[in-house]
């Protein structure tokens, strides 16, 4: 006895649907890219802020050529990670591998530091000291002397690609590079004796 029974294909109601990840209705994942013009800013916070900026940069730059007289036999420089030798070189402190826990207390107490600081002054760390935000600053001194301030900046980011935009842009990019390069090398000064390093450099 067969109890299936084919249903009448006249009866069947159909719904006229489309598949929710259809190629046509894919939603982009990102907004697109929205550049940024900042405006220069005024008022004595910004001014604290380039204070901190030109010490914080004067710091890592010169560290390196100043001089610790530590007698004879031993490097005369006043901050320096001796690799070869195993050695680190605080100014009047120094520290061998076996006495690495030092260094591993002073970076747990800056952290801890830190931490209070951000907590009892909020975005103190980050809006001044901070490494990114201290190069963004320098990085965009650079750019609005060059290409103007933001309404100057976004005329010219507007218009077609023409010899004066060009050569901006080239001029822009080529002054960021040579930043670049300078603050990676003044990182190498730290690891050997600036100046005999420096020469090395220039001679080959």
């Amino acid at each position: 006895m067969n109890l299936y029974t084919a249903p009448d294909p006249n009866n069947i109601e159909r719904l006229n649907v489309e598949p929710v990840n259809a190629r046509r209705n894919r939603q982009p994942l990102y907004a697109p890219r929205k550049k940024v013009f900042p405006k220069r800013a005024e008022g004595r916070f910004r001014r604290f802020k380039w204070i901190v900026m030109l010490i914080t940069l004067g710091i890592y730059y010169l560290a390196p050529w100043i001089r610790w007289d530590r007698g004879p036999y031993a490097p005369d420089q006043a901050i320096l990670i001796d690799l070869s030798s195993r050695r680190f070189f605080f100014f009047f402190i120094e520290i061998w591998p076996q006495e690495f826990y030092y260094v591993a207390g002073l970076l747990v107490m800056a952290g801890f530091g830190l931490f209070l600081v951000t907590s009892a002054v909020g975005r103190a760390w980050c809006g001044y000291a901070c490494p990114q935000t201290v190069w963004v600053d320098l990085f965009l001194v650079v750019e609005r002397a060059i290409e103007g301030d933001r309404n100057a900046r976004m005329k010219l980011d507007a218009g077609p690609m023409r010899f004066a935009k060009l050569s901006k842009r080239v001029v822009k990019h080529s002054i960021w590079l040579l930043i670049g390069v300078v603050t990676g090398g003044a990182w190498i000064f730290y690891f050997a004796d600036a100046p005999s390093l420096l020469v090395s450099l220039f001679t080959g």
